[in-house]
Parts: structure tokens; C-alpha cells; sequence
């Protein structure tokens, strides 16, 4: 008798404990589905793009549109002579179109004997929309002039800034004096940029891009 009442205390102990083991585990396994729940609200909120690889000369990074000249093209990275024959290209050395975190001035170049010379079509308040790795942006015309060939530069800007360049003027023959200036700065509208580490093959100093833009024109072009 004496063994059946300790066998009895004995199982009720361990009942107990077992209970305790379980409400421990149906804690920790309710704290963490609900910290997996939060993670994947948080990414919902905060989305963001794995980091883009190397680019290369010649990779298409960006779809440019402007609806009121009719315009799609897309945009390559580069400045050479055969990137420019097949459109606009990516000064290299500035913010990649869309790019919104560290540097933030982008600098696209077109030649003047292209199929669709579109820069000096531009008006001031007309919209490019551009497609970009980071996503849609929508960029508005603000400014347009023209500087002497050796006087182009490349400075650095505090907001989100789109910059077409092409040769001035468009319909010359022989050497183009001037260079055309089209500034354009990111409209409010669309949702901030998502935020992550851009790795790129294109992170020259400023100074460098700027000579890479005034080389992109050889002879005139």
C-alpha cells in the first residue's frame, strides 16, 4: 500500500511537470511564430531588393519614357561610341537611374546622330518616367541650358536628380560647340525609394564621371 501511494505522488508530480513543460513550450513556440509574423510584416512595410551585381558596359539598366514627345528607349551603361549608337547611356561614375541612397545625382548621355535625338525636344515641366532596379520613377523637367563643350561638369546634388546631355545643336555638321543640359528632379508623387546596400561596378569619383561625360561626344558627335 505504502508503494502504490508513493507511485500515485509519483505520477502525479511528474503530470505536473509535464504540464509545465508543455505550457513552456507552447510559449516559446507562440513567441516565435509571432516574432516570424512581425519579420515578415516588417518586410511587407519595409520591401527592399537584394544588392544589384556587376554591371557591365552595354547592360541595359533603366527604360526611359516620355509621353509627350512619344518616347521609350532604354538606357545602357556606358558612354562609348557603340553604346551611344543604340541610345542613351549611363555616365558611369553617377547614381544609377532611381538610385536614392548615397549618391544621388544620375547622369545619362545621348549622341547627337542617333535615331531619335529627343533631348532638345524637352520642355520644362514635362515628365520621364524612367524603370529603374529600385522601381518606377517619374522625374520632372526644371531647367534646360546650354554650356561651352569644355565647361561640362558633374556636381553632386543633395536631392534624388535625373541629367540628360546630348551635343548643341542637334541638326550641326562637323563639331558640336556647346553641350545641352536637361535637369529634371524626382517628383514627389511615387513612394519613397527602397532602402538597401547598392553594390555596383560604376563607383568612380565624381571628377572621374565628369570626364567620362565630356569624352562621350568624340569628334563632335
Amino acid at each position: 500500500m505504502r508503494a502504490s501511494f508513493v507511485f500515485s505522488a509519483l505520477r502525479r508530480a511528474f503530470g505536473a511537470l509535464a504540464c509545465v513543460v508543455a505550457s513552456g513550450a507552447l510559449f516559446v513556440a507562440a513567441s516565435a511564430v509571432e516574432a516570424s509574423r512581425s519579420e515578415v510584416l516588417e518586410r511587407r512595410s519595409n520591401p527592399s531588393i537584394p544588392p544589384l551585381g556587376k554591371i557591365c558596359v552595354g547592360d541595359t539598366i533603366a527604360r526611359l519614357s516620355i509621353e509627350r514627345i512619344g518616347l521609350e528607349t532604354p538606357v545602357r551603361e556606358g558612354v562609348d561610341d557603340v553604346t551611344l549608337a543604340h541610345g542613351p547611356g549611363h555616365v558611369p561614375g553617377t547614381a544609377l537611374p532611381g538610385e536614392e541612397t548615397g549618391r544621388m545625382h544620375s547622369v545619362i548621355a545621348t549622341a547627337r546622330d542617333t535615331a531619335n535625338p529627343f533631348v532638345d525636344k524637352l520642355r520644362v515641366g514635362d515628365r520621364v518616367e524612367v524603370r529603374t532596379p529600385f522601381g518606377p520613377r517619374s522625374y520632372r523637367v526644371v531647367r534646360k541650358s546650354t554650356v561651352p563643350a569644355g565647361e561640362l561638369s558633374i556636381e553632386p546634388t543633395d536631392e534624388p536628380t535625373l541629367t540628360l546631355l546630348a551635343p548643341y545643336p542637334s541638326d550641326s555638321i562637323g563639331p558640336a560647340p556647346l553641350r545641352l543640359v536637361v535637369r529634371a528632379e524626382l517628383t514627389p508623387t511615387l513612394p519613397s525609394s527602397f532602402t538597401s546596400s547598392i553594390t555596383r561596378s560604376t563607383g568612380r569619383s565624381t571628377m572621374l564621371a565628369a570626364l567620362a561625360a565630356s569624352r562621350a561626344f568624340p569628334d563632335g558627335r
